[in-house]
């Protein structure tokens, strides 16, 4: 028997060395830029619904104005006070601010020094005229990005870079804009990179632990394999038990896999549920606050109801304004909260489908609904249409996640892939029965596939995938068609 001359301590130590060191490349190098380039487009996503949201608050004060239920001066107080009041963000110190297209400061809650100031000549410390700059980004489109130095939050004297968005309010010539800190996002990702740095020596010292506990083995089984030929014999005698030993701790290993990959799935299917909660929360944002401020601007007209009738001077015409107002903004609320939780119940379903694999009976158009309704975050920013082909009364017992997984990639991957450089596609799903089957036919008007990319075997024909799935009640079969 050839014993080898290197020592074993150098066989384990070089290998773990270069793993460490690859996967501290990886994280650091590799994951860390993406997390950063994934956080400024979270940001920016962010920053660009809250501003939709206060310049649905400008639309809903301005269409006040415009039933005459307001005059323009005080409607657009009421709206320059709503927004004025708004804060968010870690510290609750992030706000917005409105200018108007001369530019000139409409409201700023920082720095009131500039309310009513034309901007013209206004630079950040880098000499940069941003509210010029905003005018013209906002010219095309009505909206856009812009960075610049500014103030951090309400310390005038701490100046750091900052990306805002802005959005055209046309009807009264109002550009509302909020924006995030660049320095915000780094101390977001120092935070993760030191989590990851501590969750990484905390593995690299339980590795050197298991590492040390299998060279202390090692040196005491060379030792052992050296005692004698007649120890040899008796090991050798025991290999069948040691064999079966081996099988036993192998069978146990492979146990915990089983338990390893059911917790990966289980984690899998939180992070689509984070998603999706993501989803409502962006969806149900707009009818709320459409009815917090019909709520806030009833109460001020109580207020002053209350006010007239104390001192006296009430007349019928006000109380007949009102109930009148009263009426409208309880309907608004109404309709509003009514809304969101349609949305609420219908993203529920889905999270709860989502994340059971227990069979139910489901009416599959209604539900080809919901999923859509799941993925309007992703697809609201588009101008692609999708349409349902299906009768009204097709129920099936079958697995609604399994539709959810399946049709969530399909259109995915339609948007990404097929539409891609294209700004208006065109998605049908049509769902056909017969003979207790049922055929559902996914196509689009996209690029479409090259010839190599066909798989012409096995019924995968022409860009033509199906695959198939028995339920308790349907045959069902799926093709991918464009």
């Amino acid at each position: 028997m050839t014993i080898s001359k290197v020592p074993v301590w150098i066989k384990i130590i070089l290998p773990l060395t270069a793993s460490l060191a690859l996967f501290i490349f990886i994280i650091f190098g590799v994951h860390m830029p993406e997390i950063k380039t994934r956080l400024l487009i979270q940001k920016k996503e962010q920053i660009r619904d809250l501003t939709q949201t206060a310049v649905d608050i400008a639309r809903h004060n301005y269409m006040l104005y415009a039933s005459g239920r307001m005059t323009e001066t005080e409607a657009k107080q009421q709206a320059v006070d709503l927004i004025a009041d708004i804060r968010f963000g870690p510290e609750n110190k992030d706000y917005f601010w409105i200018t108007d297209y001369e530019p000139k400061m409409v409201m700023h809650p920082y720095r009131p020094d500039l309310n009513g100031k034309n901007l013209k000549g206004f630079a950040d410390p880098a000499g940069k005229h941003l509210f010029v700059d905003m005018v013209k980004v906002t010219e095309s489109s009505g909206e856009g990005f812009i960075e610049y130095m500014w103030q951090w939050k309400d310390d005038s004297s701490h100046i750091v870079p900052k990306i805002s968005y802005v959005k055209r309010f046309d009807q009264w010539n109002w550009i509302i804009g909020t924006g995030v800190y660049m320095k915000d996002m780094d101390a977001e990702v120092r935070t993760q990179a030191e989590k990851l740095l501590t969750y990484t020596m905390m593995v690299f010292v339980f590795i050197i632990l298991l590492s040390g506990y299998v060279i202390y083995s090692a040196f005491r089984t060379n030792k052992s394999l050296m005692i004698s030929e007649h120890q040899l014999r008796l090991l050798n005698e025991k290999l069948e038990e040691k064999v079966r030993e081996r099988t036993n701790d192998l069978e146990a290993s492979l146990d915990n896999l089983k338990k390893t990959q059911s917790q990966l799935i289980e984690s899998e299917k939180m992070a689509s549920l984070g998603n999706l909660v993501a989803g409502v929360a962006h969806e149900i944002n707009t009818p709320i606050g459409i009815g917090v401020t019909s709520a806030t601007f009833l109460e001020d007209k109580l207020k002053e109801l209350k006010s007239a009738y104390n001192t006296g001077s009430m007349k019928k015409s006000d109380l007949d304004k009102f109930l009148d107002l009263s009426e409208e903004s309880v309907k608004n609320i109404t309709v509003n909260l009514l809304r969101a939780a349609n949305l609420i119940k219908s993203f529920k379903q889905v999270a709860v489908d989502q994340s059971s694999e227990m069979p139910r009976e489901f009416n599959l158009k209604h539900y080809l609904g919901d999923i859509l309704m799941s993925l309007r975050p992703k697809l609201k920013t588009t101008r692609h249409q999708i349409i349902i082909n299906a009768p009204e009364d097709l129920v099936i017992n079958s697995y609604p996640g399994v539709f959810m997984q399946i049709f969530s990639n399909l259109i995915m991957n339609s948007l990404i892939h097929g539409f891609e450089g294209i700004e208006q596609g065109k998605i049908t799903i049509d769902l056909k029965t017969e003979a207790g089957s049922i055929t559902i036919v996914f196509s689009d008007n996209g690029h479409g596939m090259k010839q190599e990319q066909r798989w012409i075997r096995s019924g995968y024909e022409r860009g033509v995938q199906p695959c198939y799935q028995k339920t308790g009640r349907h045959n069902i079969r799926i093709q991918r068609r464009g």
